[in-house]
């Protein structure tokens, strides 16, 4: 079995002679993500040539063992999916845009592509590397502010909008596509209502007697997490990310801009599009930012939706009316509760103490740190005002 750098260096000279370098060097390190990312080990690279501008590359590299493979269909299949979405999804998203004749900056940016391999245990994608552009990730340690947070459902909503007219426009393109990211979650329903009432536990520790009593008493039934993620998963509304949290997009500021890059496409299923804006409020916000900024997000979303679908020449009355998209807010609400309880550990975890996926989600559990508890006890004062717990 070739070494992972071996590999790379057989996909970087494939590109090489894809980009007419013949006279060209290739250098590559790993690099960390510093707890961010669970299923890929991460490697920067470039192809440099005198007289020609430097490649410079981006990897992600399977890290996934057998045991959680094996265990869950849908990890086992992140890879496949993420390279389906570069290989096929951008190119057609790219041809919409096209058709509409969409102007550069009312597009969603997408990280260009290069080449993967899925040699089975070993898969590979390589992408251009954005920090060389200015690009960079977002603290996770920190709450995102209303710039930021407005310009990330932009892109949201583009991201959707695209997923809409890709299913009107290339209904059998989208079709094929759509098979490979069906996936049957009811096979691991009871590791996930485990994993949540262990993630429920711990951020339990951290709360005081009222919160930790309320907390307990609204998930006392295990029913309650099969319902919710039930309900979750056979919603079939639109194209969603899965994960859209700052983790997985990175940003820069050109003239006086702030731009935003989507990433990591290994979990996009057909959805609710409001999963995506709850857990996006509830996986990188505080308490203080949904008081001054809650609803103001939420309208910004659908204003910023509605225009994306113009730019399409979609109605958005016709396909995901203003009334439809309040009510799913009231339906899907409480996911955002289980969300920040879940997420607040991991995204908050030292980098030292980021878990590895070995078996199962129990080994995903993270202890919540002094500012994860603080995250999670703002959580539950929210639903509490809601009328939730």
């Amino acid at each position: 079995m070739a070494s992972t750098e071996q590999q790379l260096q057989r996909i970087l000279h494939d590109i090489a002679k894809r980009e007419n370098y013949t006279l060209y060097k290739i250098d590559i390190k790993p690099i960390t993500s510093a707890g961010a990312n669970y299923t890929a080990d991460l490697y920067i690279g470039t192809i440099s040539e005198p007289l020609n501008p430097d490649i410079h590359i981006f990897a992600k590299v399977a890290n996934l063992n057998e045991d959680v493979r094996k265990n869950n269909e849908f990890m086992s299949r992140v890879y496949k999916i993420e390279v389906l979405f570069y290989s096929e999804m951008a190119v057609i998203f790219g041809r919409i845009y096209n058709k509409h004749q969409v102007s550069a900056e009312d597009r969603l940016i997408i990280s260009k592509y290069y080449g993967h391999d899925l040699i089975p245990n070993q898969e590979i994608l390589v992408l251009e590397n954005l920090e060389v552009r200015g690009f960079k990730t977002f603290d996770r340690m920190k709450t995102f502010d209303w710039e930021y947070a407005a310009v990330a459902v932009t892109q949201m909503a583009k991201f959707h909008a695209l997923g809409l007219s890709y299913r009107e426009e290339y209904p059998e393109e989208f079709e094929n596509a759509y098979s490979n990211l069906i996936v049957d979650f009811s096979k691991n329903q009871e590791e996930l209502d485990t994993f949540t009432q262990q993630a429920i536990q711990n951020a339990c520790e951290g709360l005081n007697d009222d919160y930790k009593q309320r907390l307990q008493n609204f998930f006392s039934s295990k029913e309650i997490v099969t319902n919710m993620t039930t309900q979750m998963m056979e919603d079939k509304t639109m194209l969603i990310h899965g994960d859209f949290r700052p983790s997985n997009l990175m940003h820069r500021r050109r003239n006086g801009r702030l731009e935003m890059v989507l990433l990591d496409y290994q979990t996009i299923r057909m959805g609710n599009p409001v999963v995506d804006l709850i857990y996006f409020i509830f996986s990188g916000s505080d308490a203080e930012f949904r008081r001054l900024h809650y609803q103001h997000l939420l309208d910004r979303y659908f204003t910023e939706l509605t225009i994306a679908l113009r730019h399409l020449n979609i109605d958005v009355e016709n396909v995901y009316p203003r009334k439809t998209f309040d009510s799913n807010l009231i339906e899907v609400r409480p996911l955002g509760l289980m969300f920040g309880l879940m997420m607040a550990g991991m995204v908050t975890v030292a980098p030292e103490d980021a878990p590895k996926i070995n078996g199962d989600l129990s080994s995903m559990h993270v202890k919540p740190n002094q500012l994860a508890q603080e995250r999670i006890s703002g959580i539950v004062k929210d639903f509490i005002q809601w009328g939730i717990l």
